[in-house]
């Protein structure tokens, strides 16, 4: 049966592989690469992740988050090695969105805690 307004059926499967290369479209070439080693690592290292929709999901979910926050989430998670701890995609989403979220705030604290960095002085020749 197809649904007049949306023209969805419930005869077949539905497969997500168009939108997944739509929005990843949308990323620049570095995002694009972290994003799909990220895919590759997690579907290899924990098996129940090993589907086209939880990727599709995981796509979608950072659709709006700008591509320097989703480096910066998959470096914190490349770095923790949470992969071989079976922490898949949706712990990745949520570093990224955390990280999205608090930007403002870790870049203060982070500053509280290192410091700034001292001004750059020219000294004149004699």
């Amino acid at each position: 049966m197809k649904c007049p307004a949306c023209g969805y059926t419930d005869e077949q499967k539905y497969n997500p592989s168009k939108k997944i290369a739509d929005l990843r479209r949308q990323r620049s070439k570095v995002t694009k690469r972290l994003m799909r080693m990220a895919v590759n690592v997690i579907q290899t290292n924990i098996p129940s992740e090993n589907e086209l929709l939880k990727e599709y999901y995981f796509y979608q979910g950072l659709s709006s988050i700008k591509d320097e926050q989703i480096d910066y989430g998959i470096a914190q998670y490349y770095d923790s090695k949470q992969y071989l701890k079976g922490k898949g995609f949706k712990y990745l989403q949520a570093i990224i969105k955390s990280h999205n979220t608090n930007k403002e705030i870790i870049s203060k604290n982070e500053q509280l805690m290192y410091g700034k960095s001292p001004a750059i002085v020219k000294l004149k020749e004699k």
